[in-house]
């Protein structure tokens, strides 16, 4: 923070009439187009003082705008008045700063460190349990410090166990409550996973004792939910051979294992749309998205993938067999045992995960001889990462 209060532009260089060469006086600097900057201005007249919100309609502005005079100030700021001699900006150095990334020259582009977002810690069945992400119930319900190491945990590994919730139905709702709104979903607020010994007619395969394979949820929803919350109420297996474990897989960690092993794999299955689809309470979900999603710069931004509710593959012929041999690779890392962390769910155990990121499934049992009751939730990750951000920045 000392190193954002400190900085300043050093002095800003016209370059021809469309652009300005900003210097700050870290030594990093970006060409910014002047339409930029005039679509940006920060005025009360082009943003609302109290909404933040723009007032400046963009498709009305001079498109070939260039400034009448432009000045560095004593604090750093950037001053510009417009070339119609009346509309004056003016741009605070640190705004300046955090928005021009993309400006910036490659010889000098680096993020401060304060503003760069911690890197994401990547695992598999050593890591993890090395570093397990738990918190407990009452830290993370009565504390900042709590609710930021669970926050700071569900970005950094995409998983976080609850240890000692009480073990009362709808108390993972209070749990949700405390960093974001519920999403509700075709199941309500609350969804109930039951696997009982006598249980006629089950309407979902979680609810029978068979392998659930690694999967993420309600990838045939326009967006899948991002965070998803299962809450251990009731738990009859036994610590051996009972079956019904639970395990989770970093999809992003497998990701990047397929880009490294079988990049031609990871392209197939980061550029081939897959249709996800189900019918249930008489209606038809559906929507199509690749197993892996990336980003501008390539790296893995999300991973949808849930071969129960795959459709068939509607791809060119000659793409068809390639794509089964990436699909192949990428879900032998995810079974393998060196990618899992798995362990039985007891009662009070509440795992929160990245739903777009970490795989889930259960090994099979005998529902004759098991007693199974795990409450699920939904929300969405942008208010828990926008809680997370705000937290970590001191801006509560």
């Amino acid at each position: 923070r000392e190193e954002l209060h400190s900085l300043g532009v050093a002095t800003a260089v016209p370059l021809g009439t469309d652009s300005v060469k900003v210097i700050f006086n870290d030594d990093n600097a970006a060409d910014l187009n002047y339409i930029w900057l005039r679509d940006n201005c920060p005025c009360p007249k082009c943003v609302h003082p109290d909404s933040r919100q723009k007032l400046v309609d963009t498709a009305s502005l001079d498109f070939n705008v260039r400034p009448k005079k432009m000045a560095v100030t004593s604090d750093g700021s950037l001053d510009i008045v417009w070339s119609d001699g009346q509309h004056k900006s003016v741009y605070d150095p640190i705004w300046l700063y955090k928005h021009a990334h993309g400006y910036m020259l490659d010889s000098f582009h680096k993020e401060s460190s304060v503003s760069k977002p911690p890197p994401l810690e990547l695992w598999d069945r050593v890591s993890i349990w090395k570093n397990m992400p738990e918190v407990s119930y009452n830290e993370f319900m009565t504390t900042e410090e709590g609710l930021f190491r669970w926050l700071d945990l569900v970005y950094r590994y995409g998983i976080v166990i609850l240890r000692d919730v009480p073990e009362k139905k709808n108390q993972i709702l209070e749990v949700v409550n405390r960093v974001a709104y519920v999403k509700s979903t075709i199941w309500g607020d609350t969804f109930d996973v039951v696997c009982q010994p006598v249980q006629n007619d089950p309407k979902h395969l979680a609810y029978t004792g068979m392998y659930l394979e690694h999967h993420t949820d309600m990838n045939y929803r326009e967006k899948s939910p991002g965070l998803q919350m299962l809450h251990c109420l009731e738990s009859s297996q036994g610590k051996g051979d009972d079956g019904g474990k639970s395990f989770l897989v970093d999809g992003f960690m497998v990701a990047n294992w397929l880009k490294e092993n079988n990049p031609a794999a990871f392209h197939i299955l980061s550029s081939t749309p897959v249709q996800f689809s189900i019918s249930s309470h008489n209606m038809r979900y559906s929507q199509t998205i690749p197993i892996i999603c990336v980003g501008k710069d390539g790296s893995t931004e999300e991973i949808h993938y849930n071969n129960r509710t795959m459709a068939p593959l509607q791809a060119p012929p000659q793409l068809v067999k390639p794509f089964y041999h990436a699909l192949k690779d990428f879900a032998h890392k995810l079974r393998d045992p060196a990618s899992e962390l798995s362990f039985h769910m007891v009662p009070g155990d509440l795992v929160a995960f990245n739903n777009r990121r970490v795989l889930h499934g259960r090994t099979g049992f005998d529902p004759t001889k098991v007693s199974r009751h795990l409450q699920g939730c939904y929300a969405e990750l942008d208010e828990v990462f926008t809680r997370y951000f705000a937290m970590r920045n001191g801006k509560k």
